[in-house]
């Protein structure tokens, strides 16, 4: 019956690391929820950069498409005929902006995790402290046997 005592020191070292590598392995929940986290992060910059691009196009719609545009855009950014004279009606915010935001570039951050050799050893450790502590009593328990 004590060869159960030593039986429950490997499940609980098993139980150890199973528990570190579910939580805090490499793929484990806390990483995993880090994942998600970041991957929320990415589309919302993603959709930011699709709305960025959405009004590259327009503005370069109406360039390629309306003269008039283009020679005010032109004439915002300092390019023009000598002599030459611009007429600029309101309210057609056709050229709103010169400066257009180019976006935000992000790259994804590797997520915190535990490392596999950390876990393997806090299982040890754990198992290895039960297996001693029960080698330590049985030998105790042998030596006081002998005595009484």
């Amino acid at each position: 019956m004590r060869f159960v005592r030593y039986l429950f020191a490997l499940w609980a070292a098993l139980l150890v690391y199973s528990v570190f590598s579910f939580f805090g392995g490499h793929n484990g929940l806390l990483v995993r929820r880090q994942l998600e986290a970041e991957r929320d992060r990415l589309l919302a910059n993603w959709s930011a950069l699709e709305a960025v691009n959405r009004s590259y196009l327009r503005a370069k719609e109406g360039l390629l498409h309306d003269d008039d545009a283009l020679s005010v855009y032109a004439r915002q950014l300092g390019f023009g005929h000598s002599g030459e004279e611009f007429v600029r009606l309101m309210g057609l915010n056709v050229a709103a902006s010169v400066e257009l935001p180019p976006g935000q570039a992000l790259y994804a951050a590797p997520p915190d995790h535990t490392a596999h050799l950390t876990i393997r050893v806090a299982a040890l450790i754990v198992g290895g402290a039960l297996l001693l502590s029960f080698l330590f009593q049985d030998i105790y328990w042998l030596r006081h046997k002998d005595d009484g």
